[in-house]
């Protein structure tokens, strides 16, 4: 019985690492006025769902919808500890974004583990940044928070808010509606931190069609911008993680890491 609740352990301690990403999924994204969609809040990696959350209040700073007519607060709309989040329906036409800030959340991951991660997620001036400080063979210690967008389309008009900058911390900004495009058409994303563009780094576009999943790595140009273009039909992910040395008062945490995606659907 020992051996099998260690097995277990191990197995979860896996998922945990590997099951790292959030990102908002509607049942559908495109919608007719009136129509109703569940919106789901989903763990994983890279659009593979391993769980589905609830909705936290004490740990969610802000979840907003930004719609044709204006900035609404969603929290109090949403029940706590529920999943789906929501059931969202609109009268009006327009494009319709959710927004959502989740407070800090703290872990440690042995040394190789931790550099496993850096690495996969594009974060290789961390690796060196540890090599220079001598930590190369220290755990990692981190606090990261989540700052989650989805855009749903109701009807033909593309009107909305979503180039809307909404200063969070990290943030991404889509510079074209992908409501507008057709498959195969590109969009623009700009990737904001802390109010400057993030010029040559490393993001990703994740999409999810027929059960397939295919991730492409970009870079940022000097203005932040990287071009996604949308070759597939589906749920589309578009993320980063960007990654600093902690300041003072972090709860013991070395590292603090933002994690920024986008959510949309393309038919």
């Amino acid at each position: 019985m020992k051996v099998i609740a260690a097995a277990i352990l191990l197995v979860f301690a896996v998922m945990s690492i590997s099951a790292h990403e959030y990102w908002f999924e509607a049942d559908s994204f495109v919608l007719k006025p009136n129509q109703s969609t569940d919106l789901h809040l989903f763990v994983g990696e890279a659009l593979k769902k391993d769980e589905e959350r609830q909705f936290e209040p004490a740990r969610t700073r802000s979840f907003d919808l930004f719609s044709p007519s204006g900035k609404f607060d969603m929290r109090s709309l949403a029940d706590a500890n529920s999943a789906p989040l929501l059931r969202f329906s609109a009268d009006k036409d327009g494009t319709y974004m959710f927004v959502m800030e989740r407070d800090w959340s703290y872990i440690t991951l042995d040394a190789a583990k931790f550099e496993d991660y850096l690495r996969d997620e594009g974060m290789e001036y961390i690796v060196a940044e540890r090599k220079r400080l001598g930590e190369s063979e220290k755990p990692g210690r981190e606090r990261y928070s989540r700052f989650l967008k989805s855009l749903i389309q109701v009807g033909s008009n593309g009107t909305g808010n979503i180039k809307t900058r909404t200063e969070s911390k990290l943030e991404i900004v889509p510079l074209d509606n992908p409501y507008s495009k057709k498959a195969g058409g590109t969009v623009t994303f700009q990737f904001w931190f802390d109010g400057r563009p993030l010029s040559e780094y490393t993001v990703f576009a994740d999409n999810r069609f027929d059960g397939k999943v295919a991730t492409t790595k970009l870079t940022t140009d000097k203005e932040g911008k990287a071009d996604v273009k949308l070759d597939r039909k589906g749920v589309w992910l578009v993320r980063l993680v960007y990654m600093q040395r902690c300041p003072r008062n972090c709860g013991g945490s070395d590292w603090e890491s933002f994690w920024g995606a986008i959510s949309f659907g393309m038919r």
